[in-house]
Order: C-alpha cells, then sequence, then structure tokens
C-alpha cells in the first residue's frame, strides 16, 4: 500500500527536459553524449500497435544506438528514460574510444551507467517536488528500488549458488528442496514466512533469469552499488570523480570488468562500495520520516 499518490504527468518531451536540467551541472563531455543519446530519430517513446513491450537500447558499432520506450507519461517512465539514455551514452562514449575487438561492454559495467543517471534524476527531483504528495511518491519509489534491486536481487542470486550447490552435491532436485532455499532466505533476508501467501515459496520457477541467464541477477545488486559509490564520490566533490567515471564510459571491454569499476571509484572486493547502498537508503528513510512529518 503506498503511503501518497501522486498523479503528476510526464509527456516524453517533458521528461527528456527534466533529465537534461538534472544533468546540466555534470561535466560538458557527460552531458553531450547524454543529450546525443536521446536525439530525436533515435528515440521510438510511445507504444503502438504490435509494438513489443519494455524498454532498451541497442547499439551496433559504427552506428548510433537507437532506444525503445514504451513512455506512458508516468514518474517511472521518466526514470526508465534516463536509464535507458545511460545505455545508450556508454555506447557512444565506448564506440568512439574503443576499437571494435574491445568496444562491447558486459553486462556488469552497462548497469552502472544507467543506474547512475538515475540517481542524479532521483536528486533532481527530490529538489524541484514542490508538494507533499511528489516527495513522498519520489522517496517511497526509491526506497522500494533499492529493496528490489540491492536486497531481493542479492537474494535471488544467494538462491542460485544455494540451488547450484545441491547440484554439486548430488542431492534430487525437487520442487520441495528448491522451495526451502527460498523459504529460508525470505526467513533470514526479511523475516518473512512466505508460505503465508499462497504459492509464494514457488517465486523461483517464475524468474526467468534464473533458468535463461545463470549467475545474472547478482549483477543487480553490484552494478547498483557500484554506481550509487561512483555517484557519491562526484556528489562530494571527490577529485577526477567524474573524469574516472566517464573513463569507465570510455574503457568499453578493455578489462575485466571489476577492474573498470575500481578505476571509475567503486572497489567492489571493498566493503566500502556496498555501503554506499545503506548511506543511501538511510538518507531516504530520513526523509521520508521528515516529509511524512511535515503539516
Amino acid at each position: 500500500m503506498k503511503l501518497a499518490k501522486d498523479d503528476t504527468k510526464y509527456p516524453f518531451e517533458t521528461a527528456r527536459n527534466l533529465f537534461f536540467e538534472a544533468i546540466a551541472h555534470m561535466s560538458d563531455e557527460f552531458t553531450s553524449h547524454q543529450k546525443e543519446a536521446l536525439r530525436d530519430g533515435f528515440v521510438d517513446a510511445y507504444p503502438t500497435e504490435g509494438k513489443r513491450t519494455g524498454a532498451y537500447s541497442s547499439g551496433f558499432y559504427g552506428f548510433h544506438p537507437y532506444i525503445l520506450l514504451n513512455h506512458d507519461d508516468t514518474l517511472d517512465a521518466v526514470f526508465t528514460l534516463a536509464h535507458e539514455a545511460g545505455h545508450s551514452a556508454h555506447t557512444i562514449f565506448s564506440n568512439e574510444n574503443q576499437p571494435m575487438p574491445t568496444s562491447d561492454y558486459t553486462i556488469f559495467v552497462a548497469e552502472i551507467a544507467s543506474t547512475f543517471n538515475e540517481h542524479i534524476l532521483l536528486d533532481y527531483l527530490l529538489k524541484k517536488a514542490t508538494t507533499k504528495n511528489q516527495k513522498i511518491d519520489l522517496l517511497e519509489k526509491a526506497i522500494d528500488g533499492i529493496m528490489a534491486t540491492f536486497f531481493r536481487q542479492t537474494l535471488f542470486a544467494t538462491y542460485e549458488y544455494e540451488a547450484n550447490q545441491l547440484v554439486e552435491k548430488g542431492v534430487p532436485i525437487t520442487e520441495q528442496s528448491l522451495s526451502k532455499i527460498m523459504i529460508d532466505l525470505y526467513k533470514h533476508y526479511y523475516d518473512l514466512d512466505i508460505t503465508e501467501e499462497n504459492g509464494k515459496q514457488f517465486v523461483w520457477a517464475y524468474i526467468p533469469h534464473l533458468f535463461y541467464t545463470p549467475f545474472y541477477v547478482y549483477q543487480y545488486s553490484t552494478s547498483y552499488s557500484a554506481s550509487l559509490k561512483i555517484y557519491d564520490n562526484v556528489k562530494t566533490n571527490q577529485p577526477n570523480a567524474m573524469e574516472n567515471f566517464i573513463g569507465l564510459l570510455k574503457s568499453g571491454g578493455s578489462d575485466f570488468p571489476v577492474n573498470q569499476a575500481a578505476k571509475a571509484g567503486a572497489d567492489l572486493t571493498n566493503k566500502e562500495t556496498f555501503m554506499a547502498v545503506i548511506k543511501r537508503f538511510n538518507s531516504l528513510i530520513d526523509q521520508l520520516e521528515k516529509v511524512l512529518e511535515e503539516k
């Protein structure tokens, strides 16, 4: 149940302009590439008959990337636009600076580029919000996003690891054994008994990533942590923070992704990077509590 409802509409042009306003204080090189990513003719914005659902950026070496959206004028759609712009700008940076063999970057760093944009946009919209409901809606969305991206995906990654451990140990794989792992993890992570919700223990059965793209889900959490750490570095004016991040965008697939993240300011072998998420989470909770107390 949502704490507040905000029915503000954000047509595509409004959403694009809001994103451009949000990044205006960033470096010229960064902002120009984000604007290039959303240039007219390279974004299919609105749903049409026969068009596939969802959103994605599609890039090819030597060509300008294209973005598919299904913009519905909601707040979520504004964040999706910023997210996909991050992917396309990443492709443009990489293609300009890498030869074809090393231009294709991994998912591990791709999601750093996209979620970085979301962090910028959130802070800007929070400053711009004029009503209590707008602030609550933004903060609730951000908090839910951390729960879904950081905590829940880590739970799923742990589930995937433990399920594969059963295989390695020669334990028979049954719906009961797979469900038990999920039940135990939800109890450990959230202190919830998911058997009280009809069918919830079978959540593992309808997560396609676990079946079609093995060992994928953990990257949501690592990428989100890295982008927040890098964003915090930029926000607090750490030396060369923005230059280091742009270096990651330019590096394509020329190095191991953990090395790329470290050079950009997010050492994923260090607890500090993951604590950036907890720092952000606590800040959002504090802001929400403050707004809820307002008259």
